[in-house]
C-alpha cells in the first residue's frame, strides 16, 4: 500500500535529546540543536529516550515556524510511526484497497464524522449499513503484547462510551488499535495505566467491534507491506482488573540530608532520585492515593520519606502473582545503591528503596524492567 504525502518526502535522521512540550522535541539534526514540531500528545516515555532514540524528520514547507516534524522513531530494529494524524490515511487506504477482511466490502465516505460532543475518524459504507469507525494509534508494546493508551485518556473513553450508545440505535460503530510493531500478538487495553478506561473497554466489548491490527513497514518506511489481526484476550482482562498488585513510586530528593525513618532511626541520605517498590492486596489505586496525600499518619517507612522527597510518578503493575520481592532485585540490579532494611520487614529482600544519581524515567533499563513486568511476562494459556 502506497501512501501520499508526507511519507514519500525525505527522511532525515536525527537524535531526540528531549521533549518541550506535548508537541515539540528537542533533535540533534546534522549536529545542529533544532526544534520540532511532534504530531503525537502521547506520553511516549517508552520511546523518546534522551540521547539514545533515533527520529525520522520530514522537512516542512517554508511558511511553517518548525523546519521539521517528526514522523517516526526507531525502537529496536524498527521504526515506529509517530505521526498520528497519517494513521487514519493508512487506515482508510487499507479499507478501500480491501486490505482488511473484517471490513471487506466497505469504503471510507467521510472523515472526522461529528457526533454529538466529538468526532469519529472515519464512517464507512456498503450496500447495507454504515459503520462509524474510531481510529487509536498505538504505540506502547513489548516483545509480543500491545497497550493502549500510554497515558489516562478521558477522550479515549468518553468515545467508547459514544460508540455504545451509536450501536444501542441500531447504527454499526467499531474501534480499530493501530499497533506499529508487526512483531505484537496479542492486544490489551493499558490496565495498569489508565484503570477506568480498562474498565469501559470490558462494558463495551460485546457491544461495539473491537479490532487490532499491527503494521509492517518497508525498509525506507514508506509502504505498508502487511498487516496482521492481534489477539484480545478478553478472559485474562477479566481476571486481572481487580486492583491488586504492586506499584512504583519515583521521588526525588533536591537535597542530601538526615530523616528520621520510624523505627530505622536517622538514615542519610544523598540528594537525587529513590524509587520504592510496594504491594497491595486490594486496592491499589487506594494505596497510591495515600502515598500523595500530604496529612496522613505517619505508618510505614515510605511515609517518613515522602516528607521530604517529591514524588514525581507512580508506576501501578497489576497482577494476580506476588512479584514484589522479584521486582525488588530487579531494581538492584540497576539502581545506584539499596537502602537497607528500607520497606523490607515482612520479607528477605536487603531493602525496597532504591537509590539513582540520575532520572530513572530516562534510563532505558528501567524502563524496560517495567514493560517486562507489565506486558512481557503475561502468560494468556
Amino acid at each position: 500500500m502506497i501512501l501520499s504525502y508526507p511519507i514519500h518526502n525525505k527522511k532525515i535522521i536525527a537524535t531526540f535529546l528531549k521533549r518541550k512540550n506535548r508537541f515539540v522535541v528537542i533533535a540533534s539534526v546534522d549536529g545542529k540543536i533544532k526544534e520540532c514540531y511532534l504530531p503525537n500528545s502521547g506520553r511516549l516515555w517508552e520511546l523518546l529516550i534522551p540521547n539514545k532514540t533515533e527520529l525520522m524528520l520530514i522537512e516542512n514547507s517554508q511558511n511553517q515556524k518548525l523546519k521539521f516534524t517528526v514522523l517516526a522513531c526507531k525502537k529496536e530494529h524498527h521504526w515506529v510511526l509517530l505521526h498520528t494524524h497519517l494513521t487514519n490515511k493508512i487506515v482508510k487506504s487499507l479499507i478501500n484497497q480491501e486490505k482488511l477482511p473484517f471490513y471487506r466490502g466497505f469504503r471510507v465516505v467521510s472523515e472526522e464524522v461529528k457526533i454529538k460532543n466529538s468526532r469519529v475518524d472515519l464512517l464507512l459504507e456498503n450496500s447495507r449499513e454504515k459503520n462509524y469507525l474510531e481510529v487509536k494509534t498505538c504505540t506502547l508494546f513489548g516483545k509480543k503484547t500491545a497497550m493502549f493508551p500510554d497515558a489516562v485518556t478521558e477522550r479515549g473513553k468518553r468515545h467508547l462510551i459514544e460508540l455504545k450508545d451509536l450501536v444501542q440505535k441500531n447504527i454499526k460503530a467499531s474501534v480499530l488499535f493501530v499497533v506499529m510493531n508487526p512483531e505484537v500478538e496479542f492486544f490489551l487495553p493499558a490496565y495498569h495505566i489508565d484503570y477506568e478506561f480498562s474498565k469501559t473497554f470490558m462494558l463495551v466489548k460485546d457491544i461495539v467491534d473491537i479490532k487490532a491490527i499491527s503494521l509492517k513497514w518497508d525498509s525506507s518506511f514508506t509502504t505498508v507491506e502487511a498487516t496482521a489481526e492481534l489477539k484480545i484476550d478478553f478472559s485474562f482482562l477479566e481476571r486481572v482488573l481487580n486492583e491488586k498488585g504492586v506499584y512504583l513510586l519515583v521521588m526525588h530528593l533536591q537535597n542530601s540530608e538526615k530523616i528520621i525513618i520510624g523505627n530505622l532511626g536517622k538514615l542519610n541520605f544523598t540528594k537525587g532520585y529513590y524509587v520504592y517498590i510496594g504491594k497491595s492486596k486490594r486496592g491499589l489505586f487506594k494505596r497510591i492515593a495515600r502515598h500523595r496525600r500530604k496529612l496522613k499518619k505517619m505508618h510505614w517507612h515510605i511515609d517518613y520519606f515522602l516528607t521530604r522527597a517529591k514524588l514525581i510518578r507512580d508506576l501501578p503493575i497489576l497482577t494476580e502473582e506476588d512479584i514484589e520481592c522479584q521486582v525488588a532485585y530487579s531494581l538492584s540490579k540497576i539502581s545506584d545503591k539499596i537502602i537497607p532494611e528500607f520497606g523490607s520487614s515482612d520479607c528477605n529482600c536487603n531493602g525496597h528503596l532504591f537509590y539513582f544519581k540520575e532520572n530513572p524515567l530516562f534510563n532505558l533499563n528501567f524502563i524496560e524492567m517495567i514493560n517486562h513486568y507489565r506486558m512481557d511476562i503475561l502468560d494468556f494459556s
